[in-house]
């Protein structure tokens, strides 16, 4: 992929420049050090063996490095399709018209009906089931139509703790069925709901290590990326045979994201595959081949 793209401006960069969840930090980014960083994820991936779909940054929308929320990537009989979700605080909300626009370029069929919900907030498991958490940022109105675009069951998850505000910041589920799960982050009626529907083994894993984004990670076969140092879910991690490799994504926290929240699934309904991912430019930036 060939990047290129139209000089810097602050409005055109990655940034925090708001406080909508309770991590963001104004102002405390190091533009040059999150670049390299977002970089580094970018080719660690990709060497990884999985595909890379990038977009163009959107002016102004400084959150909209975190591709994984602006909406649901599938590919299904044959064409890619984004289901566009609205978000809930308008400075996310302005993301979306750049991100139909961008999105149909790269070649998706964009849904934008605009369900409530935020991508960070939808989980896909194996055998084609998902989880919608809501409490902070996602509608329970989202259910019926998630499960109408999926083809299949979607279960309510109620997050608790507004610094677990996302459901991917409480809970990661690995392709093998493996849940790990910070059980803090949701009502008790949630928890259960977690633990009838485990195909796999469930692991806990303590809020302090949740906050800290050490389930915001990302699988890719054998390997599980990750941009917290946490000892506990490394290991128990590679208790399941994985990989890991932890890098730097510090300065992705002080927005309230991390890996899984900076690569989007491209989900594979067909293949029941999760190998090509959608991003987003920390700056200003355009594709010009791909």
């Amino acid at each position: 992929m060939i990047l290129g793209g139209p000089r810097w401006s602050a409005a055109c960069s990655y940034q925090v420049a708001w406080t909508i969840n309770p991590h963001l930090v104004v102002g405390s980014v190091d533009r040059g050090r999150a670049l390299d960083q977002h970089a580094r994820l970018l080719r660690t991936v990709r060497d990884l063996g999985a595909e890379i779909v990038c977009l163009p940054f959107v002016h102004g929308g400084f959150d909209s490095v975190f591709a994984k929320d602006n909406a649901l990537y599938l590919h299904h009989r044959g064409s890619t399709r984004a289901v566009l979700g609205a978000p809930r605080f308008e400075v996310r909300q302005l993301e979306q018209r750049i991100r139909a626009r961008d999105l149909t370029r790269a070649g998706f069929q964009v849904d934008d009906r605009a369900i409530a919900f935020e991508g960070g907030d939808l989980c896909v498991v194996p055998g084609g089931e998902a989880f919608l958490g809501h409490g902070f940022r996602s509608s329970l109105a989202a259910l019926e139509e998630l499960a109408q675009i999926l083809e299949a069951p979607v279960t309510a998850l109620e997050l608790v703790d507004p610094e677990l505000y996302h459901l991917d910041t409480a809970l990661a589920v690995l392709a093998d069925g493996t849940m790990l799960v910070c059980d803090e982050a949701f009502s008790p009626a949630s928890r259960e709901t977690l633990r009838r529907a485990a195909r796999g083994e469930v692991i806990s894993i303590v809020r302090s290590e949740a906050v800290q984004f050490a389930l915001n990670l990302v699988e890719v076969g054998d390997t599980v990326v990750t941009g917290t140092e946490s000892a506990v879910v490394a290991d128990a991690l590679r208790a399941l045979g994985k990989q890991v490799i932890v890098m730097p994504l510090d300065e992705f926290h002080r927005a309230g994201g991390s890996a899984a929240c900076l690569l989007a699934p491209i989900l594979d309904l067909d293949l029941d595959a999760q190998v090509t991912v959608a991003t987003s430019a920390t700056a200003a930036m355009r594709s010009t081949a791909a």
